[in-house]
C-alpha cells in the first residue's frame, strides 16, 4: 500500500507540475496574444496618425498653393488694368497728336490760301 501511495504521490506531483506548466503556458499564450493585440492597435494608430498627418500636410500645401495662385491672379489682374490705362493714355495722346497735325494742316492751308487739303507727302 505504501508503494501505491508513493506512486500516487509521485503521480499527483507530476500531475500538479503538468497543470502548473499548462497554466503557465496558457498564461504565456494569453500574454503573447495581449501583446500582439496591443502591438496591432499601436500599428493601426500609427498608420492612422501618419495618414492624418499626410492629409494635413497635403491640405496645407494646397492652401499655400491656392494662396499663391490667388496672389498671382490678383497681380495679373492689376497688370491688365495698368496695361489698359496705359493703352488709353496712348490712344488719347495719338488723338491729340492727330488733332495737332490737323490743326497745323488747317493753318498751313489757310495761310497758303489753297482750298485743297495738304497731303502729307508735299513739304
Amino acid at each position: 500500500s505504501s508503494g501505491i501511495n508513493a506512486e500516487y504521490g509521485a503521480l499527483k506531483g507530476s500531475l500538479t507540475q503538468a497543470i502548473n506548466i499548462a497554466e503557465q503556458s496558457t498564461l504565456q499564450r494569453l500574454e503573447l496574444a495581449e501583446i500582439l493585440q496591443i502591438s496591432d492597435m499601436q500599428e493601426k494608430q500609427k498608420r492612422s496618425y501618419l495618414k492624418e498627418s499626410g492629409d494635413l500636410r497635403v491640405k496645407e500645401v494646397k492652401k499655400i498653393a491656392n494662396a499663391k495662385l490667388k496672389s498671382c491672379a490678383e497681380i495679373l489682374q492689376e497688370k491688365e488694368v495698368e496695361h489698359e490705362r496705359t493703352m488709353e493714355k496712348l490712344y488719347e495722346k495719338i488723338s491729340r497728336l492727330k488733332m495737332q497735325c490737323k490743326t497745323k494742316d488747317d493753318m498751313i492751308q489757310s495761310l497758303s490760301g489753297d482750298s485743297r487739303p495738304v497731303s502729307p507727302n508735299s513739304t
